[in-house]
């Protein structure tokens, strides 16, 4: 069973982000991505994280990555998704993914363009209305 839980002790945060081979925000929010046991709460492995932030009206992605030897696309995919609900909750309405913070062709998947910056962007509030239309 996945699971997904925010990150609520900075170090913890931090170690697992370097672990995952990213650069540690502290105003960042994390999530991490456990394989549990049935009862959701007993750890198995962890499979990596999901660090993203809020500046203004946009929220970014700065890294969404397995542990080195683990694949494992759908975890990162529902990871992203939660990012994304968490920035929507808040009012956010557009998110990105900054350089290097995941694999372009899983950038592609989750729905995310190139903006005029070249930047890999979605529009949250035109996701949840049309998900088909982002596409």
């Amino acid at each position: 069973m996945l699971a997904i839980k925010p990150i609520e002790d900075k170090s913890v945060q931090a170690e697992l982000i370097a672990d995952c081979g990213g650069t540690y925000n502290p105003r960042d929010f994390a999530y991490i991505l456990n394989e549990c046991s049935d009862d959701g709460e007993t750890v198995l492995r962890t499979l990596g994280a999901c660090q993203f932030g809020i500046q203004g009206d946009h929220g970014s992605i700065s890294l969404l990555r397995t542990l080195p030897g683990i694949e494992d696309e759908e975890a990162l995919m529902i990871a992203a998704r939660a990012a994304a609900n968490f920035l929507f909750r808040c009012e956010v309405r557009y998110m990105h993914f900054t350089k290097d913070a995941a694999e372009e062709e899983l950038i592609r998947k989750l729905g995310f363009a190139p903006n005029a910056n070249g930047e890999f962007e979605l529009d949250i509030l035109k996701y949840y209305t049309t998900p088909c239309h982002e596409r």
